[in-house]
């Protein structure tokens, strides 16, 4: 068969009907001009897909020589970022490298390492980046600790709001549906399927990074150890690379990434925002991921 818009955005209705709201997914293949979109210029919260953004810039300024990745830095409990990671829990005193955080950052999609990250390259430099490239709904204002200090509406500057004060926000609090952290605008850190897709096409094709800034970048994003989302019905004897990272707050599950393979390559970016059940999304989300795998190997 032949995979038409409207018979892929017919397709997603289906898949994604009845859930608590709206899902946004963008498809681009790699091997022809091929480009699906279903309510993928629509902005979403990044969630920790914001990841990929702060990565990208990292590997830029590193190919500038002006971040060097073999540096190491000396983490202190003091700036401890809560949520998803391993660091927070590791010993005080700690000395890993730059490269070492861009793993941790992704891999297990650590808080903390990614706070430290963002804090080298800049708020602005990276604004300035996602301008540069076009991706002008994408807005990253908020570091995490930011954004969990936005969920608990209390100033990040107070020296109160420190990682235990955070964690038990985190784990007591429920924000309510109108706060910064869950806003779909430039208020939060926000991007839409559209541009998350363009830019995973703009790693895959060097823009902007070295050959090597681009392999350490993709080498990264496939050690991601989350899969339950667009790898999880992917065939498993297909030598399948997926190159990706996920991103999940409240009523948030989104996955962007490329899809690597003897058969068929393309990007693919999945977001969504208002979700009341989100192992019912991150389900329908991974066998939507499958149904376009078999269509596109099907061409």
């Amino acid at each position: 068969m032949t995979l038409t818009q409207q018979g892929f955005a017919a397709t997603m209705a289906d898949f994604f009907g009845g859930l608590g709201g709206p899902v946004g997914v963008y498809v681009d293949s790699l091997d022809t001009d091929l480009v699906l979109s279903y309510n993928a210029d629509q902005m979403y919260p990044t969630a920790s897909t914001l990841k990929v953004p702060v990565l990208y810039e990292l590997y830029r300024q590193a190919d500038a020589g002006e971040v060097n990745l073999s540096d190491r830095m000396t983490l202190s409990h003091s700036n401890r970022v809560p949520g998803s990671g391993i660091l927070q829990d590791l010993d005080d005193g700690l000395q890993p490298t730059i490269r070492d955080l861009a793993e941790l950052m992704i891999i297990v999609s650590d808080n903390w390492a990614t706070d430290l990250l963002y804090d080298i390259i800049g708020k602005e430099p990276l604004a300035a980046t996602m301008q540069e490239l076009g991706l002008n709904n994408t807005f990253i204002p908020l570091t995490i600790r930011e954004m969990f200090s936005a969920m608990a509406e209390v100033d990040p500057t107070d020296p109160s709001v420190d990682y235990q004060f955070l964690k038990d926000v985190l784990k007591h609090r429920t924000a309510t549906e109108d706060n910064v952290a869950f806003a779909c605008d430039s208020r939060n850190d926000v991007s839409t399927p559209a541009d998350m897709g363009r830019l995973m096409r703009l790693i895959h094709e060097c823009h902007g990074l070295s050959a090597e800034g681009r392999e350490g970048v993709l080498k990264i994003l496939k050690d991601q150890n989350f899969n339950t989302r667009i790898p999880a019905r992917l065939p498993v004897d297909q030598d399948i690379e997926v190159a990706h990272k996920t991103g999940s707050i409240r009523g948030v599950a989104n996955d962007v990434g490329i899809v690597y393979s003897p058969q068929v390559n393309y990007i693919i970016a999945m977001m969504s925002v208002g979700q009341d059940d989100s192992a019912e999304t991150t389900d329908r989300l991974a066998r939507a991921s499958r149904w376009i795998w078999d269509q596109l190997t099907a061409e």
